[in-house]
């Protein structure tokens, strides 16, 4: 199952024209076997999936970054797990190498006067995982990730995940 948490870009438009919708900036969940397989960005949609995380007692959560504009990854801070000691995250990014990866990006983002809490000051356990685009790697109960380089500013990865015959891209 795929379902979008958020598909706006660059602006979150939580107004009456965007409630059939939503007004929510980049965040795909993917389940498989009726379990989280990934989340595709963490822009504001993955506010609300981390309040269902919580509802669902989900412990464990792997993030594939697409790339790293404000509107994919301002919602991360912002994710109720990662408040949480007994939550994990696997955080995976293919475009970061000369920016000192995906934990320095984050910690980055993070960092005073930007917003209050650090990185390193959030309870949940983080495995952070950067990659050459073209690299495939498998998460969770047997799922093939196979990854590309996409043509975007700054750099972005495309991710197909695939698991018995079936895959989503």
């Amino acid at each position: 199952m795929v379902k979008f948490w958020g598909v706006l870009g660059s602006i979150a438009c939580p107004s009456q024209q965007h409630l059939k919708y939503g007004g929510n900036t980049s965040c795909v969940e993917v389940m498989i076997d009726d379990q989280p397989a990934a989340i595709l960005d963490c822009g504001t949609g993955v506010h609300g999936l981390g309040a269902e995380f919580l509802r669902r007692e989900i412990k464990h959560a792997t993030v594939l970054m697409s790339h790293t504009h404000w509107d994919h990854i301002n919602g991360f801070p912002f994710f109720a797990p990662v408040f949480r000691k007994d939550c994990s995250l696997a955080i995976y990014a293919g475009h970061l190498h000369e920016r000192g990866g995906i934990q320095q990006v984050l910690a980055d983002h993070l960092e005073q006067p930007l917003f209050p809490v650090p990185l390193e000051l959030m309870g949940v356990r983080k495995d952070f995982n950067d990659f050459q685009p073209g690299t495939s790697f498998d998460i969770g109960n047997q799922i093939k990730v196979r990854t590309t380089k996409l043509n975007h500013p700054g750099g972005a990865t495309a991710y197909r995940l695939e698991k018995d015959g079936a895959a989503v891209c």
